[in-house]
């Protein structure tokens, strides 16, 4: 950074090592263990003067580089509130995981609201967001298009999203938090068909799957979910739903997701929420290990529902969920989930209700 303060450059990066096993199914092609990837992440942030802070970060995992949070963004303060002007390529605002980095979510998998309640662009997209924070509240929107990490699922989409969260209780012993969002997008004329698949056993294990199945000539689509919370002492829990609904030319389908999540750090580190956007976040140790310390231990559990029955070939599935995170450092975390799955699909060759048990486990290095 020069001596005024004038421009600061930071680099910054990401590796997730993910391993995984299934068992119990009723199908062998589904009883299966492997190893990914999951992301390589490189780039820089910093400022240019008081204002002006950029970001670039590319991911090269899974044979393939491709952008990720890419963007400028302008933080001033107008009409005594907190303003954030942003253009370029940046996560969007979906419920609490959904609006969160994969450095603070306490699942090696974001929840079933997020990964099926999403527009067809994905998570980031190109575009303008404008942010505004109050004490104890947010609001956002934002007008994104294509996601350069995504372009093989559609071209030309445009999506229309805002999120907002208050926190009505806000004080030493605790926060309360509640929030809602919601999503317009429009489907250019020349898509014949959207179908996704949401991975219910991990990213890793493609055989298990919840799928909504192929929408013939959609026209548009859009998306809302809420969200409530509590965190107190060391001790957290969450509340999510949302729905997606889908408009085809002779159809109208309708996705539901819902997720319970808890979680406790049990060396008594605050809970990784931040009330000002209303996100988790990465938080550090107490006592490091470099430092003769045990680290930062967390046990959480979930419970998740995803219902694609609305669709003609739709299936649906539940999954109870154990995880335990311990972060040796500020910048080093290991993962372990434990999970019970429930799937039933209508089509395909695991035509019928299936169940089994996924091990899987994370190692992650954020800087």
């Amino acid at each position: 950074m020069t001596g005024d303060g004038g421009f600061s450059l930071r680099p910054k990066g990401r590796l997730l090592l993910d391993a995984s096993t299934t068992q119990g199914s009723r199908h062998d092609e589904r009883n299966l263990a492997g190893d990914e990837v999951r992301a390589a992440r490189i780039g820089v942030e910093g400022m240019v003067g008081p204002h002006l802070f950029y970001t670039a970060e590319g991911d090269f995992a899974g044979g393939k580089a491709i952008l990720r949070g890419t963007y400028l963004a302008w933080r001033d303060r107008w009409a005594g509130k907190d303003v954030e002007l942003v253009l370029g390529n940046r996560l969007s605002e979906r419920g609490v995981d959904g609006s969160s980095s994969s450095d603070g979510t306490p699942f090696l998998e974001r929840n079933a609201v997020a990964l099926a309640v999403i527009p067809l662009k994905g998570f980031y997209g190109w575009g303008g967001i404008a942010k505004v924070y109050g004490r104890d509240w947010h609001v956002t929107g934002q007008v994104a298009g294509d996601d350069p990490g995504n372009l093989g699922v559609a071209r030309d989409v445009t999506s229309y999203l805002a999120r907002a969260h208050w926190n009505p209780v806000k004080s030493a012993a605790g926060v309360v938090h509640v929030g809602g969002w919601g999503f317009y997008e429009d489907f250019p004329p020349d898509l014949a068909s959207h179908g996704r698949n949401v991975a219910w056993a991990g990213h890793i294990n493609k055989e298990v799957q919840v799928p909504l199945g192929v929408l013939r000539d959609p026209v548009h689509g859009a998306g809302y979910g809420m969200e409530l919370g509590a965190v107190r002492g060391p001790v957290w829990g969450f509340v999510e739903a949302g729905r997606r609904e889908i408009e085809t030319r002779s159809d109208h389908v309708a996705v539901d997701a819902s997720a319970w999540t808890a979680g406790w750090m049990i060396t008594g580190e605050t809970p990784a929420y931040s009330s000002r956007g209303g996100t988790f976040v990465k938080i550090g140790p107490q006592a490091p290990v470099s430092k003769g310390g045990p680290g930062a231990w967390e046990v959480a559990v979930r419970y998740q529902t995803l219902d694609n029955t609305d669709a003609p070939l739709g299936g649906k599935g539940r999954e109870a969920e154990l995880g335990v995170n311990w972060r040796l450092e500020d910048w080093l975390r290991l993962m372990v989930n434990l999970s019970h799955w429930e799937v039933t699909n209508r089509a395909g060759p695991y035509v019928g209700t299936d169940e089994g048990d996924s091990l899987a486990g994370r190692l992650q290095i954020s800087f």
